[in-house]
C-alpha cells in the first residue's frame, strides 16, 4: 500500500503541450492584420502567422486551432493571463517583449512600410521625414512604428492610435491622418482588400531594420515553446513552410537569416 502512494505521488504531471493534445484545439490570440492574420469566408481563422502555427501544431498532434480576436494591447496581458495559449499574429521580436513572453524562432519577417495617398504628396520616405513636417501619423499603440515615431522625435500630439490596420487605412481614407507607419505587407494586403487605388505603399523605408515576428508563448511555457522550435524547424526544412508563407508575399530566406537570441538582444 505505501509503495502504491509513493508511486502515485511521483505520478507524471501533465505538461501544457500534453494538455493541449489531449484537448485537440489551441487557442490562438490575435489582432487582424493581414496578411499574417485574417478570417476566411466561413469565419475561419487564416493568415500566414496562423497558417505557420496551425502546421506546426498538427505536427505537434494538436489539430484543431481557435481564435481569440483583441486589439494590440492586449495581446500580451491576454497572453500573460492565459486567456489564449499563444499569440501567433505578427507579433514582431522586441527586447522589451522578450522579458514578458517566450518567443518561439522568427518565421515571418518584413520591412516597414507608410500608406500615403497616391504620389506620396508629403515626400515621406524616411521616419526623419515625419518630423520634418506636421503630417498626422497612424500607428498602432505600443507597436515598433510607434515607438521609432517617438524616437525620433515626432510630438505624440501628432500620432493617432489605430485599433488594427483596416482602421488606419480608413483614418487615411477620411483625411483624419496624412500617413499610416505599419509593416509593408500589412499595408500593401489591406490597400488590395478595400480596393482603394488612390493610395499606395511606400517600403522598404530608408534606413529601419527588418522586423521578424515569431509565435509567442507565456513566459511560463518555456517546455512548449521548444517543442514548438522543434517542429518549426522540420515544416521549414521540408519545404512545406515555404509553401505556406510565399503566397502571403513573405520572404522565406529572411526569417533564416536571424535568430530569437539575436533580435532578444540575449537568451529567451
Amino acid at each position: 500500500m505505501a509503495a502504491a502512494t509513493l508511486w502515485a505521488g511521483a505520478a507524471h504531471a501533465q505538461t501544457a503541450l500534453e494538455k493541449l493534445q489531449q484537448d485537440g484545439t489551441v487557442k490562438i490570440g490575435l489582432a487582424q492584420e493581414p496578411p499574417y492574420t485574417m478570417f476566411s469566408a466561413s469565419g475561419e481563422p487564416t493568415g500566414a502567422a496562423v497558417d505557420v502555427a496551425r502546421a506546426v501544431f498538427a505536427k505537434l498532434k494538436v489539430n484543431k486551432v481557435t481564435a481569440d480576436v483583441v486589439d494590440w494591447a492586449a495581446l500580451i496581458p491576454g497572453l500573460q493571463a492565459r486567456r489564449f495559449d499563444i499569440v501567433s499574429t505578427g507579433l514582431i521580436i522586441r527586447p522589451q517583449r522578450c522579458t514578458a513572453v517566450r518567443f518561439s524562432q522568427p518565421d515571418l519577417c518584413t520591412a516597414e512600410g507608410f500608406a500615403v495617398k497616391k504620389g506620396n504628396p508629403s515626400a515621406l520616405n524616411t521616419y526623419e521625414d515625419l518630423v520634418k513636417t506636421d503630417v498626422k501619423i497612424a500607428v498602432c499603440g505600443g507597436c515598433a512604428e510607434e515607438k521609432r515615431a517617438i524616437e525620433v522625435g515626432v510630438p505624440r500630439d501628432r500620432l493617432i492610435v489605430a485599433t488594427d490596420a483596416f482602421n488606419a487605412i480608413a483614418m487615411l481614407q477620411a483625411g483624419r491622418v496624412d500617413v499610416v507607419a505599419w509593416p509593408d505587407l500589412t499595408l500593401a494586403d489591406t490597400i488590395k482588400k478595400v480596393g482603394d487605388t488612390n493610395l499606395e505603399v511606400v517600403a522598404p523605408i530608408a534606413g529601419e531594420p527588418v522586423s521578424c515576428a515569431a509565435t509567442a508563448f507565456n513566459y511560463e511555457e518555456k517546455e512548449l515553446r521548444d517543442a514548438y522550435d522543434v517542429a518549426l524547424a522540420e515544416i521549414k526544412a521540408s519545404g512545406e513552410f515555404a509553401k505556406i508563407v510565399e503566397p502571403y508575399g513573405f520572404n522565406v530566406e529572411l526569417a533564416t537569416k536571424h535568430t530569437r537570441d539575436e533580435l532578444c538582444q540575449g537568451a529567451n
